[in-house]
């Protein structure tokens, strides 16, 4: 049963949904019979953490030992914060509603800075002190990971384990350590930060001094315990194919962001741009077979109902098998009404075959990335960025667009081709609305918003004042980003 003061405040929110949990593929265990019980807590909103493939990836994985128990969390909007405040209700997990406290570790996955002080809030709601100094062996853990754990200093005095690189091998690991020094009892905290120390790609901030500079940048980070390593070399993830997609997802009650069946079809990049972050934190490319994608994409649908499945990657066109995936995809998604989304596609490697095999159960979207450089050849050979020339990148939209005959697909196309002809911008996005009722930018045919775009098109190709022309109309730079 709900707890009254959760009822009451449930009844003075705006989106109860976000907070009652109760979702289809929700994991339900029983507490009494668990060794370990571990709270993913994403610092953002339940439409946004919902979105996250991290956490559908390391939810199945964790939930798939009998004995494991993975819970999720996510930071309450303002007026379900201020209730709990009100009320002197602590910060919950979604399938047991138990507050945060009562879990052997806490994790957090930092995906971008602006969610920090969201972490710090929730810890706050939770009761649970901001510093690993302050906290004994009767707290939780508090783990951090995901992309900006490679950069941790700044927040390293409020988690008492992070982790460096992919957690599929890291994450279970930890959660075996902690198992095995509840089993034996009377573990102190600092000998359980050990044992985890062990792991690799794991950093425990609590052993290493750090020195500053005057200036703030740190001049040296020395291990303080003996067997710690002066250097963390972050865990990679050889092949894969060894950690198969999640099949089952939980479908929010409230739309997510992202609410569709996604699979990662590969990791990494091809391309090695220097000033990439996502190119470097996920090297190297690594990619799944195309015969386990598409059993992995049968099942995650066939459990979850979804109707759309995404190919999720930095640059799905760069799979080696993508065609064949397309394939054997299209083999029983049409039978199901699956239709098929393609998010990151470059148009140095796109093809007209991936249209037709992308749309055979309605017309879905595909994403391109138009990109220029703005500086010179050899500065950018300097930079490891390798970029087809912008004219090139237009004819290839404008060959495909010439055929197919659906001309959704074509006015999508061209636009794109005309947003890269002839302009020096060093990047330029644009997303194809391949339904007949959108157009745009995914805004719904006839709208303001998608006249100003067409406008915006046929204006900028008929001139190339591309920065005046976006003034002029309203268009943002969601559009056109100048660098």
């Amino acid at each position: 049963m709900f707890d009254p003061k959760l009822k009451e405040a449930l009844g003075r929110v705006q989106k109860p949904g976000r907070y009652t949990g109760g979702e289809p593929g929700s994991v339900y265990k029983d507490k009494e019979k668990v060794d370990v019980r571990f709270a993913f807590c994403f610092p953002d909103t339940y439409e946004v953490g919902m979105s996250f493939l991290g956490e559908k990836i390391l939810y199945e994985l964790l939930n798939s030992h009998e004995n494991w128990w993975c819970e999720r969390a996510f930071m309450p909007w303002l007026d379900m914060k201020a209730e709990m405040e009100r009320l002197g209700l602590p910060l919950y997990t979604m399938e047991s509603k138990d507050p945060l406290t009562a879990f052997d570790a806490v994790g957090f996955t930092l995906q971008y800075e602006l969610s920090y002080t969201n972490i710090l809030a929730m810890l706050d709601l939770a009761g649970i002190p901001f510093y690993s100094k302050d906290r004994d062996e009767s707290w939780p853990l508090i783990v951090a990971g995901g992309p900006c754990a490679c950069n941790a200093e700044p927040i390293a005095d409020f988690f008492d384990v992070v982790q460096l690189g992919e957690g599929e091998n890291q994450l279970p690991s930890i959660c075996a350590e902690i198992e095995k020094a509840k089993k034996e009892g009377g573990v102190s905290k600092k000998e359980l930060l050990l044992r985890i120390a062990k792991i690799p790609g794991v950093y425990i901030p609590a052993f290493y001094d750090v020195e500053y500079y005057e200036d703030g940048r740190v001049k040296a980070i020395t291990p303080n315990e003996p067997g710690i390593p002066a250097r963390i070399t972050k865990a990679i993830i050889k092949d894969l194919n060894e950690f198969a997609p999640p099949t089952n997802f939980v479908v929010p009650m409230v739309g997510a962001i992202q609410d569709r069946a996604s699979i990662e079809v590969l990791r990494g990049c091809v391309r090695g741009c220097r000033f990439c972050q996502a190119g470097f934190l996920y090297r190297p490319m690594r990619q799944r077979d195309a015969s386990l994608l598409n059993k992995a994409a049968q099942d995650l649908c066939a459990n979850t109902g979804y109707e759309e499945l995404s190919l999720s990657s930095l640059s799905t066109s760069d799979h080696g098998q993508l065609e064949e995936l397309l394939d054997d995809l299209n083999e029983w998604a049409p039978k199901e009404h699956v239709s098929l989304s393609l998010p990151s596609l470059r148009v140095d490697n796109f093809s007209q075959s991936l249209i037709e095999k992308t749309t055979k159960v309605r017309k879905s979207g595909l994403t391109f990335a138009a990109e220029a450089g703005s500086a010179g050849e050899a500065e950018l050979n300097a930079l490891g960025y390798s970029v087809t020339p912008v004219s090139a990148q237009s004819d290839a939209l404008m060959e495909v667009a010439a055929g197919t005959s659906d001309a959704a697909v074509i006015d999508s196309l061209m636009a794109a081709a005309m947003v890269g002809e002839g302009t020096g911008y060093a990047s330029l996005t644009y997303t194809c609305g391949l339904n007949s009722e959108e157009y745009g930018v995914g805004f719904r045919k006839g709208s303001d918003l998608a006249q100003k775009l067409n406008d915006f098109f046929k204006a900028s190709y008929a001139d190339g004042s591309m920065m005046q022309i976006a003034e002029t109309y309203g268009v943002q730079a969601a559009i056109i980003e100048q660098k």
